[in-house]
């Protein structure tokens, strides 16, 4: 290393400059908090403009911004050390899910952050505005170590990961303009705590709508003619098909209760009052595991609705997957890989504890970055519980994003190090 300073040293040095500064990743993620940027209907121009300000703010270079469509802009910076070396990068995506159905359980203005004792309150605070924020902090200090750090960093702040990553991370592995050896997500690790655990496998998910037609008609003659009704059908199917839809998959250490199943996520059907449904509709979302394929998830479907058809006489029940979230791939990196050691380490210094290994229940933009662009990505590590996101009075700690900016600058110095 140049200077011969160690990683200790140049982590001291980065702590140093963090604590001098541990408010400012409350303001950041606070100003990310009140720049909407829900997908649907997805434009992430504001959020990129409040990350634009910052890195200018602390001198960091001038994003170089890739967008399929104006609207969905993608940032990435790079930091180079003083001698080459491994090139980490970390990454955090700019869009929410919407408000939906639940603003009226919101107790505050979803887009104006609140602060109450450790909680900071907003849409997007734990799922990843916290960490986006700690992401720019952890490059600016980075920067200020630069001069003697071997190695390079990268900060990547992506579009469109809440409907799929085309927009995003699959537009930048399209476009060959990933140029790091790792990626760390900072996605919100806590499932039941702040960091409880080192998230290397995200999981992968299988969309699909199950339509069912009937008979529209005048509802007045549905007792004097053979009519089916649609709606009571579609419900008919669902429950008979949590019954009978049997997923194969592989046993995974990491994964002992295998893929989540989620049936009746959106349902649809009938016109209004004076009209038999002659169509419904009921969307289902799977969380598939390492192992799982889109053949075999589609073999098991149609096994299942073989066994559901003859209990809806005169019915006619179809099913397709849903074009943009048909198979995002499960993706896992090995417990050995020096993004996976790295993080371990840093997270002993800042936490005191290196946090199990475990799977990240959701899909990221691991499935782009290492399914398509086979760069090792690790799933999740960042702030945030995740049972908090995409519902009301979501919040991020406060402490957990001052330690965020420490465990990535910590992480990203360890692993240019080699």
């Amino acid at each position: 290393m140049s200077d011969g300073e160690s990683p200790r040293t140049l982590i001291a040095a980065a702590e140093r400059f963090l604590g001098e500064r541990a408010g400012e990743v409350i303001a950041l993620t606070s100003a990310l908090v009140a720049a909407p940027s829900p997908n649907l209907p997805g434009d992430e121009t504001a959020a990129a403009a409040v990350i634009e300000r910052a890195l200018s703010h602390y001198g960091l270079p001038s994003p170089r911004v890739l967008a399929e469509q104006p609207h969905r802009p993608n940032l990435i910076v790079r930091i180079d050390g003083a001698s080459p070396g491994p090139h980490l990068a970390l990454c955090g995506h700019l869009d929410t899910k919407p408000v939906g159905d639940a603003a009226a359980e919101w107790r505050t203005d979803p887009f104006a952050p609140t602060i109450e004792g450790d909680r900071l309150f907003g849409l997007g605070a734990a799922d990843m505005k916290g960490a986006c924020a700690a992401m720019v902090l952890a490059g600016a200090a980075f920067a200020r170590i630069a001069d003697r750090a071997t190695g390079s960093l990268s900060l990547i702040f992506t579009a469109d990961e809440e409907y799929g990553s085309h927009f995003g991370a699959s537009f930048l592995v399209r476009s060959n303009a990933i140029e790091a050896d790792a990626i760390l997500l900072g996605e919100p690790a806590g499932v039941h705590a702040d960091w409880d655990a080192i998230r290397i496998i995200s999981r992968g998910v299988c969309c699909f709508r199950v339509i069912v037609k009937g008979t529209q008609t005048h509802s007045s003659v549905s007792d004097q003619m053979p009519t089916v009704n649609a709606v009571e059908a579609m419900a008919n199917v669902l429950v008979a098909l949590r019954r009978e839809l049997r997923l194969r998959f592989p046993e995974h250490p990491l994964c002992p209760t295998g893929p989540t199943i989620n049936l009746g996520v959106k349902a649809i059907g009938g016109v209004g009052y004076g009209v038999l449904p002659g169509h419904a509709e009921f969307w289902c979302d799977i969380r598939t595991t390492p192992g799982m394929t889109q053949k075999g998830l589609a073999e098991d479907v149609d096994a299942a609705l073989s066994l559901i058809r003859p209990l809806v006489p005169g019915a006619e029940v179809t099913w397709e997957f849903a074009p943009a979230l048909a198979w995002i791939a499960p993706t896992e990196v090995t417990p050995d890989d020096p993004i996976v050691r790295g993080v371990a380490a840093a997270a002993i210094d800042v936490l005191g504890e290196a946090p199990p290994l475990a799977a990240f229940p959701g899909a990221t933009d691991a499935w782009p970055f290492h399914g398509q662009g086979g760069i090792p990505t690790l799933a999740a590590f960042g702030p945030g519980l995740l049972p908090l996101a995409h519902g009301p009075n979501e919040w991020v700690s406060i402490l957990a994003l001052q330690q965020a900016p420490r465990i990535f600058v910590n992480a990203a110095i360890r692993y240019g190090s080699g």
